[in-house]
């Protein structure tokens, strides 16, 4: 088993397809197959179950994947060491982040991080929490900026809190909560709500909140994109629960009112995996990071 063996194995796993890891590798298609199948046999285990629609890890593929991501982590780890001692970091820093970061620019960051080591690629993806705490635990991010609590992630992780903002009711100025300082949970009751993605952790931790409260939300629209759930809200179509620093940007005209006597709050914690070595670009961007952090404290919402 070689190393291109590995990295061949983690394509396909990624991709779900010989074909686009075979894109992604810049073999063809075949070549891609015939490694599989030779390594397959070499080692008398199938690591991948093929069908006319997909491909899929078996029980062992899943273990060989694991290994696989530790093994050239630490291939990566040491050839970003070697190349730090001749002069300069280089190499991929993985990142994932769920928007939006609230009060924390990491916008800069990257910007501020390139300008240092413009050698340094920085792949950056957003996804459900979930996924990302997952990706993040079979090394296929080096950090996360995600909505958790950093007490309740467990031993594997190590994370720094950012920010901490607070949800806001938005709706049209000539909506009847216009006349009110606040809003409480039980005034969204019979009330169209303008719901955010499915699977996101914003619409999640808040349906949360209410349904301990026994309340169903009554979802009349549901979007993809911050800005239409907020010019939705504006057009009078339904209320909207979004964060203080969204609902604040510039767009069409809105009210919006904080939820009281208790109110909702959005972690972004910057997260990173204890037991594993990060590469000299991670362990430089990590440091920038949280450099950021120290430097430029965020008030947390009340």
């Amino acid at each position: 088993m070689e190393l291109r063996h590995l990295r061949t194995i983690v394509a396909v796993a990624r991709h779900r397809s010989f074909t686009k890891a075979a894109e992604e590798l810049y073999l063809a298609q075949s070549a891609i197959s015939q490694q599989i199948r030779r390594l397959e046999e070499e080692i008398g285990i199938q690591i991948f179950r093929r069908s006319s629609r997909s491909v899929e890890l078996t029980e062992e593929g899943k273990i060989i994947l694991e290994h696989a991501y530790r093994v050239l982590a630490e291939v990566d780890e040491m050839q970003g060491e070697m190349e730090a001692l001749s002069g300069g970091i280089r190499g991929t820093v993985r990142i994932s982040g769920i928007w939006p970061f609230g009060g924390y620019d990491l916008y800069s960051v990257l910007a501020d991080f390139r300008t240092r080591y413009p050698e340094v690629a920085i792949h950056m993806e957003e996804d459900a929490v979930d996924e990302v705490m997952a990706k993040l635990r079979a090394d296929e991010l080096d950090l996360a900026f995600a909505s958790v609590d950093p007490d309740k992630i467990g031993p594997d992780f190590a994370a720094t809190l950012l920010w901490e903002e607070e949800f806001v009711i938005v709706a049209a100025r000539d909506h009847e909560f216009a006349n009110r300082a606040h809003v409480t949970y039980e005034d969204l009751i019979g009330q169209d709500l303008i719901a955010f993605r499915d699977n996101s952790a914003l619409r999640r931790r808040f349906e949360t909140t209410i349904g301990r409260r026994g309340i169903e939300p009554r979802n009349a629209f549901v979007c993809t994109e911050m800005t239409a759930v907020r010019s939705l809200a504006s057009k009078g179509l339904g209320v909207a629960v979004m964060p203080r620093s969204k609902a604040e940007l510039d767009g069409p005209p809105i009210i919006l009112r904080p939820f009281r006597p208790e109110p909702i709050t959005w972690p972004i914690a910057l997260v990173w995996r204890t037991d594993r070595r990060p590469t000299p670009a991670a362990k430089a961007f990590l440091a920038m990071a949280l450099e950021r952090a120290e430097a430029e404290p965020v008030e947390l919402a009340a």
